[in-house]
């Protein structure tokens, strides 16, 4: 487990928010770029990625305030899906290839913005539930395993890193982020599926299966970065160690979890 700062332990922080939409934003971007096989303008793309990011910040951290209380994951999609198509043409302004394909542009904008605002908009409404929980309870709050959202992020990109060992910059950079969304879809198997199982041992290995697939898929969109072994075996290797890694993680903190209570 990573020592992430208390205030990114909170999902539904401000901090927490921006990494979420920045991860988003980066992730998303990464992997349209890499499959329309446009790495070489990944630097320059990331750069208004990034922006895109905090400005949808702003406007869907407004959007939950005047709500006033949490909404549906549906409803942040498409709040999220939304800002993002109002983003696009300042994205497209900035960045001449993105104004070359301009419908191009309009669906990857709706595929990066409404995961983000229904994560935004889970994450309000889930810390929400844990705090009232506590506040009943006359316990002080304690988010347990959700504090460790980000974690999966980091076991993605260093096991990715590893396995695809790139050297060039734009490589190492792409390998990363790559690396971290498998971290994101790994963290959900573990804590959407496994804890069904109570993270048992078994769902371990259980879990490196499952992300073999996705990895392969994954090799496919980093087949530029140099390696002896074929990259769908490769990424298939660094998803399983991935999902490997987060789903081990999960089980010890569900057994701190069954211990604690």
């Amino acid at each position: 487990m990573i020592p992430f700062p208390q205030v990114l332990k909170r999902r539904s922080s401000w901090p927490s928010s921006v990494v979420t939409a920045l991860i988003g934003w980066n992730g998303f971007a990464t992997v349209a770029a890499l499959g329309f096989g446009r790495a070489p303008r990944l630097p320059s793309l990331l750069g208004v990625a990034s922006a895109c990011a905090v400005i949808q910040v702003l406007a869907l951290r407004a959007r939950l305030r005047v709500a006033r209380r949490p909404d549906g994951v549906l409803a942040g999609a498409v709040a999220g899906a939304l800002t993002a198509l109002l983003l696009a043409p300042g994205a497209m302004a900035a960045l001449a290839e993105l104004a070359s394909h301009p419908w191009v542009t309009l669906l990857v904008a709706v595929y990066i913005g409404a995961p983000v605002g229904a994560f935004l908009s889970y994450f309000r409404r889930d810390d929400a539930r844990i705090q009232r929980a506590a506040r009943a309870r006359g316990l002080p709050v304690d988010y347990g395993r959700d504090a460790h959202w980000l974690d999966p992020f980091a076991y993605g990109a260093a096991a990715y890193l590893v396995v695809f060992t790139p050297t060039a910059l734009g490589s190492v950079l792409a390998t990363a982020i790559v690396g971290a969304m498998v971290g994101v879809v790994a963290a959900g198997v573990s804590h959407f599926f496994l804890a069904r199982f109570d993270n048992a041992a078994f769902t371990i290995p259980v879990a490196a299966i499952a992300g073999a697939p996705l990895g392969a898929a994954t090799g496919w969109l980093l087949r530029a970065v140099p390696h002896a072994v074929p990259a769908p075996l490769t990424g298939a290797l660094a998803a399983a160690v991935c999902f490997a890694i987060t789903a081990a993680v999960g089980r010890r903190l569900a057994v701190r979890e069954t211990v604690a209570t």
